[in-house]
């Protein structure tokens, strides 16, 4: 495991800003933090990144904790960087700036060309390599910004909110340069963002915090429902008209409550209106197709949006099209009464 955090927490004064019970990261994936501003999503980065300590707790990397000692967390920091929100420029060159990390580094100048070459290619710059960095956009910054750090060939590269302030064709520009660092550098990226499309986009895992607490699930497929019973049968109404088997002993008793249920989107199943099959169906018809990570993620209408993610063989195998009618089935192992 590439880190492993166990009881984190990061206080100021009397707030608390982070407080990870336990949190893994492997090697060469990539990672979004989701979250509204102030959720802690910079605070973890800081710390993932060695440059912040936790108030408590411990953080370990490759399996050994992290000692903060300056000798230390510099062998640490070398294997990781950190894209800032909003990144400083050195004054000069684009190329100046990109070879900054290098020469305090001590790597020598045969080794530093090509380097920085190969960096600037990765993030579709080269003819901008002698222009001064004060007159470029703020996309423009943004992707020099990643080739500095992409420069220094890192086994981690994180980014705070490496989309923020820039029109959309560099958003799609960034996403694609954090991708090749993953699947062609073997690079583990750690994102934060506020957009759920870009960590669907991207991400092998999504980390959803709230108030520097993590989510258990993300908000998606989450529900206020209602519980009743058909024929001594416990079920969840979704859509105030869909009842949908519930087995959870713990849920006795609470028939005619209103809860709040989350229903896991990789447990639902598309059949074509009409076909076989067992388990109760619900008709609904499709909303939008989307491709995500080797997956596809479809938005279905059942009176309630609902999220359904299956894998791309198995859509291939009986594909479905936009405002087709289909019928949804829940597994009961996919619903959940969140407490």
């Amino acid at each position: 495991m590439l880190y492993e955090l166990s009881n984190v927490k990061r206080v100021f004064g009397d707030r608390t800003v982070l407080d990870i019970e336990h949190l893994e990261f492997e090697a060469r994936k990539i990672y979004a933090l989701i979250g509204p501003n102030g959720a802690g999503k910079s605070t973890l980065l800081n710390h993932l990144s060695f440059l912040d300590q936790p108030s408590s707790g411990e953080i370990a990397f490759k399996s050994r904790p992290v000692v903060y000692e300056r000798s230390a967390l510099t062998g640490l920091r070398r294997q990781v960087v950190l894209v800032d929100q909003n990144p400083i420029m050195f004054s000069g060159t684009v190329w100046k700036n990109i070879s900054y990390g290098l020469r305090v580094r001590g790597v020598a100048r045969a080794e530093r060309r090509p380097r920085i070459e190969q960096a600037l290619e990765r993030v579709g710059m080269t003819e901008f390599a002698r222009r001064n960095v004060h007159g470029l956009s703020g996309g423009e910054v943004k992707r020099v910004a990643l080739a500095r750090a992409l420069v220094l060939e890192p086994e981690v590269l994180m980014c705070d909110e490496p989309t923020a302030g820039v029109d959309n064709e560099h958003q799609e520009i960034i996403l694609k340069i954090l991708s090749h660092a993953n699947s062609v550098k073997n690079t583990t990226v750690i994102f934060s963002t506020h957009y759920l499309s870009q960590s669907r986009q991207l991400a092998d895992r999504t980390i959803l915090l709230q108030r520097g607490v993590m989510a258990r699930h993300m908000e998606e497929n989450m529900f206020h429902t209602r519980l009743v019973k058909r024929d001594q049968t416990l079920m969840c109404l979704l859509a105030d008209k869909h009842p949908v088997l519930y087995t959870d002993q713990h849920a006795q008793g609470r028939e005619n409550q209103r809860v709040r249920v989350h229903i896991d989107p990789k447990q639902i199943f598309l059949t074509r209106t009409g076909t076989g099959g067992t388990g109760s169906k619900i008709p609904g018809r499709v909303k939008s197709i989307s491709s995500e990570k080797g997956k596809v993620r479809a938005v279905v209408d059942i009176g309630i949006d609902l999220q359904v993610l299956t894998d791309e063989e198995q859509f291939l195998a009986e594909p479905f099209q936009v405002l087709a009618h289909v019928d949804v089935l829940i597994l009961q192992s996919g619903i959940r009464i969140m407490t």
